[in-house]
């Protein structure tokens, strides 16, 4: 009886350690899980947009999915208007994108990595308008997409007659409608719209001038970086970097990537 009683004991004791160690363990995995990591992506093509049967693609959504998935984390990548994506990031609704550095977008979120490609800034005039300095401007109509943050002395500028468009497809619109004399944005972005819109970019346009040259970062809201620290981020996209996926990501768009005469 004894020593069936001793039995019962160990048994016992037995199963609350194995329960223990179980609970304990859930708990660790539990706390080891981190949530998806919340990416914005510009609508702006080739960098984000989503085909005609609505699947999203572009260079800058494939390479916020390429870090997410160096991270090991879930992710969920949404394509949204420009205003829209930095009051993402701003109030920490968006974890990090990959956006065009600028005195703006410092203000709001924090640098992770530099991609490594330059972006230019430009005016792009309809053919036979020469733009050569900053007082050309004042004598044009020029469309600028609702969001787009352009600094230096453009924003410096005085009563520029500025047509705002909900993006870069209705500013090229607007151009062929006649309804504006010049578009403002990132060249690539602008040559690949007005391709699909229609336009010619050596008939319909003439050479564009530059504003500024701009870089695309990683950036971080404050509100991730408060959470989760820089450390992982940083390093997956520095890695992805070094080892040419993002360059073989970019290269698969090489076709849409229309550079304008300078």
């Amino acid at each position: 009886m004894t020593v069936r009683l001793h039995i019962k004991r160990l048994l016992s004791l037995s199963l609350a350690l194995l329960i223990c160690v179980f609970v304990s363990g859930m708990q660790s995995v539990h706390a080891q899980e981190k949530p998806p990591l919340r990416i914005a992506t510009l609508p702006l093509p080739p960098w984000g947009y989503k085909t005609n049967d609505n699947i999203p693609k572009g260079i800058c959504f494939e390479w916020g999915n390429a870090i997410a998935k160096r991270m090991g984390r879930q992710s969920v990548n949404r394509i949204v208007p420009m205003a829209r994506l930095f009051k993402s990031l701003e109030y920490g609704k968006a974890d990090f994108s990959i956006v065009l550095r600028t005195p703006y977008s410092e203000k709001i979120t924090v640098p992770v990595v530099n991609v490594g490609i330059d972006f230019r800034t430009v005016v792009w005039p309809r053919k036979g308008i020469k733009i050569t300095n900053y007082k050309d401007l004042q004598h044009l109509s020029l469309s600028v997409a609702r969001g787009l943050k352009v600094g230096g002395k453009f924003a410096e500028q005085e009563n520029l007659n500025i047509v705002p468009s909900m993006d870069y497809a209705h500013s090229m619109l607007l151009f062929k409608a006649g309804r504006v004399d010049a578009v403002v944005g990132t060249e690539q972005s602008l040559a690949y719209n007005a391709v699909r819109t229609g336009l010619s970019t050596s008939s319909d346009f003439d050479i564009p001038f530059e504003l500024d040259r701009l870089q695309g970062w990683v950036q971080a809201s404050n509100q991730f970086v408060q959470r989760e620290g820089l450390d992982d981020l940083k390093k997956a996209a520095q890695s992805l970097i070094d080892d040419g996926t993002f360059r073989r990501i970019y290269q698969k768009y090489q076709s849409s990537l229309v550079t304008l005469r300078r």
